[in-house]
């Protein structure tokens, strides 16, 4: 019986898990940026007021916070299907032992 995790696939969890933090966090930055461009340039081309650059902007960030959250969503499900097949895995080897 273990008491304690193993130490290598602790880290292996905790890089994956801040690589995959900030990746996100790149792709959220890059496509705010890229959305603020185009708006800017939209507005500077029409001669409008910083419309297109808002509008582009907010439609943004709510687009990447329904990415972000669909899929924390779904990870945290799979996390959670592996805990419980971890959770039950020991009730399907001791009864093979039984027999």
């Amino acid at each position: 019986m273990k008491l304690l995790p193993d130490p290598e696939r602790i880290r292996r969890v905790s890089a994956s898990a801040s690589d995959q933090g900030l990746g996100q966090g790149t792709e959220i930055a890059i496509g705010l940026l890229v959305f603020f461009g185009i708006g800017a340039g939209l507005d500077w081309l029409l001669g409008t007021t910083p419309v297109f650059m808002i509008a582009l902007t907010i439609f943004c960030a709510i687009g990447q916070f329904v990415r972000v959250w669909y899929g924390y969503d779904a990870r945290m499900r799979d996390l959670e299907a592996e805990r419980a097949r971890g959770a039950t895995a020991h009730q399907h080897t001791g009864r093979e032992g039984r027999a």
